[in-house]
């Protein structure tokens, strides 16, 4: 019998376990099964007042305040209105990443434009007065350019977050997806020899005293059509 019972206890650790591995997946929301619920894009959220409990609306982004991205485990929004230009995303986002702080290497970035903003005739900046400092940041574009001109195709889609990632041991270092990117967002590390890019860890927004950045999880914002009363649905499955 205490045979028995021993070889027993695997069996019901792994049925709990996969239990808990189904439940896990039962619960995650994506941007697929938002859009799907509320039966419109993006910008539809946005008209429907979906997001407006994050301070997204179409004034603001009509304004230029607002910048919004998403992955498919994430909507990612910057605002510039609330950005004090201190920089604390970058040393956090390189701590975290890097284990060192490094701005050169960030993937979120406000230093490069805190002087002048993206150009002298912006009147953005701090030299020029307004004090207005755009937050810059990976586009998680759906065509990623650094992706494509990469020669040892080291940038794929992580499966868990969706975000654009570089794969350390496939990368050479070549510098060729900092020149493919519109943005310049991917950085060599000159001390590693690695690409640097966004993995959307959200420790920038964690870490911003002033909530310009904001990582939102999906299933809040399928709550938010809900309440919203987009669908007539009760309950997220």
């Amino acid at each position: 019998m205490p045979d028995i019972k021993t070889n027993a206890e695997p069996v019901r650790e792994q049925q709990s376990a996969a239990d808990t591995d189904a439940a896990s997946a039962k619960s995650t929301i994506t941007r697929r099964n938002v859009l799907a619920l509320a039966g419109t894009g993006v910008a539809g959220l946005v008209a429907g007042g979906v997001l407006a409990s994050w301070g997204v609306t179409q004034e603001r982004i009509a304004s230029g305040d607002l910048d919004l991205r998403t992955t498919p485990t994430k909507m990612i929004v910057t605002d510039r209105a609330r950005c004090s230009g201190c920089q604390r995303c970058e040393m956090m986002c390189t701590l975290r990443n890097d284990g060192r702080v490094c701005q050169n290497i960030a993937r979120v970035r406000v230093w490069g434009n805190y002087n002048f903003g993206k150009s002298v005739d912006t009147g953005d900046g701090a030299i020029t007065g307004n004090c207005q400092f755009t937050v810059e940041h990976c586009k998680q574009c759906a065509d990623p350019w650094c992706a494509k001109y990469c020669p040892t195709h080291a940038i794929h889609s992580d499966p868990k977050s969706g975000a654009r990632v570089v794969d350390g041991k496939k990368c050479i270092g070549c510098g060729m997806c900092t020149q493919a990117c519109p943005w310049d967002m991917p950085r060599v590390d000159t001390d590693t020899g690695i690409s640097t890019k966004c993995i959307s860890c959200g420790r920038c927004a964690q870490q911003c005293p002033n909530g310009a950045i904001q990582f939102i999880d999906w299933k809040d914002i399928a709550q938010a059509v809900i309440d919203k009363g987009v669908v007539r649905t009760t309950t997220i499955v």
